[in-house]
């Protein structure tokens, strides 16, 4: 792995699999249940709790104690980010960084601002909800992670995620369920910024820490993770009706073909079904349709 501060970028070998690059389109999310070793999970939470002593290893230009304590004591404290044991192992955490290589390309950009978000619990659900500023396209630009410092059982209040909803505007009833994030301390979560998630209901009695950030994509798309040969992408299962078009669209840009990329409609590729006796038309056609990421055309295609 190649660390460069200065650029503010890292660079290492891609671990991801043709199949599992195809997973994320599909279903927008990737998680590493306890990946953190638990010494630094105790540091992080003892520095947002004010427990430990702030050592930044750099500074920002300009920015003298005072900034340093000003937003640290922020709900966005990004100096955590300053401190050598953080970027080594959460930042740079060896089991994240070639997921975020295979993702994001060579030289990824790495986080400039953290949220935070700490919650006393017992809560009741919050509302489902896209972020702010999210983007629906097969554009895959930067990548936001989540991290957990603490064990974070279904009781306190984990992330809870809709997968395959980062291809466009959902909406869920707050009684609506769906998959619950949670896992032992060093827990983090990968997922397309754009996917409908909240915090979940907690009954459990604590405080929850939960720390978000994004990854930046700083080189043009490029297909150079692990090659799968047993991947066919005529063949590979993209999902359902109304979906599968913006997953293999997704796939595609990150394989560096996205102006390549085109679609005849129907039962046509990428959609395909088990019971079909051959493969799905319209697979490397040089003409034809594009998903439509704006929803503007009742039949969900554009040119």
């Amino acid at each position: 792995m190649n660390f460069d501060r200065d650029a503010w970028t890292f660079d290492c070998e891609p671990t991801l699999k043709d199949s599992q690059v195809l997973e994320f389109c599909r279903e927008g999310y990737l998680l590493l249940r306890g990946v953190v070793p638990d010494e630094i999970n105790q540091k992080t939470c003892a520095y947002l709790e004010g427990r430990l002593e702030a050592q930044p290893c750099w500074r920002p230009a300009g920015w003298t104690d005072e900034e340093i304590t000003r937003v640290r004591a922020s709900h966005e404290p990004s100096t955590l980010f300053l401190e050598d044991w953080f970027i080594e192992h959460v930042l740079l955490n060896a089991q994240l960084i070639g997921i975020m290589r295979s993702l994001l390309g060579a030289r990824v950009g790495l986080p400039v601002l953290a949220s935070h978000h700490a919650t006393e619990c017992p809560q009741g659900p919050q509302g489902w909800h896209h972020d702010a500023d999210h983007v629906f396209g097969p554009e895959l630009e930067f990548v936001e992670v989540f991290y957990f410092p603490q064990d974070t059982p279904d009781e306190l209040g984990p992330t809870e995620i809709a997968p395959g909803t980062h291809i466009g505007h959902h909406s869920h009833d707050i009684d609506e369920t769906r998959l619950l994030a949670s896992g032992p301390a060093g827990t983090l979560g990968i997922h397309h910024q754009s996917i409908l998630h909240r915090r979940a209901a907690s009954t459990a009695t604590g405080m929850r820490h939960m720390l978000k950030y994004n990854y930046w994509r700083t080189t043009p798309p490029v297909k150079d993770w692990i090659d799968e040969p047993g991947l066919d992408p005529a063949t590979a299962f993209y999902g359902g009706h109304n979906t599968a078009r913006f997953t293999a669209h997704m796939f595609w840009w990150l394989c560096g073909k996205g102006d390549d990329f085109h679609i005849i409609g129907g039962q046509g590729w990428p959609w395909r079904s088990d019971q079909q006796v051959g493969p799905s038309y319209g697979y490397g056609r040089t003409r034809g349709y594009l998903p439509d990421w704006r929803r503007n055309n009742p039949d969900g295609y554009s040119r």
